[in-house]
């Protein structure tokens, strides 16, 4: 199976005023994006994403954030999550977490890696 590179998520303490900060320093067009359960900030070119998450809001390992482990995310778009992880399985890559879109791996560093369907 082939998966794509889909994007670097940023967790932060304070999402909006990091999107600010990168918006008006760096002038990336981060967009608001998500419903009033959750939100978050993210610019989308040809299906990559950069996007800043709420810290506490993004996933229970990612609360508080932790500059030695936790503050990236790369994420990969996948088109079956099942395959996947039959993947995982024959690589025998540890595997963290699975939910309904998302299966977190770890890589050789130590760093989680998302795969999902989204």
């Amino acid at each position: 199976m082939t998966a794509r590179f889909r994007g670097v998520f940023l967790t932060c303490q304070d999402s909006a005023k990091t999107a600010a900060f990168y918006r008006d320093l760096a002038g990336v067009p981060l967009e608001e994006e998500g419903n009033d359960e959750y939100t978050y900030f993210v610019l989308e070119v040809e299906g990559v994403q950069v996007a800043l998450h709420d810290a506490h809001g993004f996933a229970d390992y990612s609360f508080p954030p932790n500059s030695e482990s936790n503050l990236t995310h790369l994420y990969f778009r996948i088109e079956d999550q099942e395959a996947f992880l039959a993947d995982v399985e024959s690589v025998g890559a540890p595997l963290i977490d699975v939910d309904e879109v998302v299966v977190t791996v770890q890589d050789p560093d130590g760093r989680k890696v998302m795969f999902g369907t989204a």
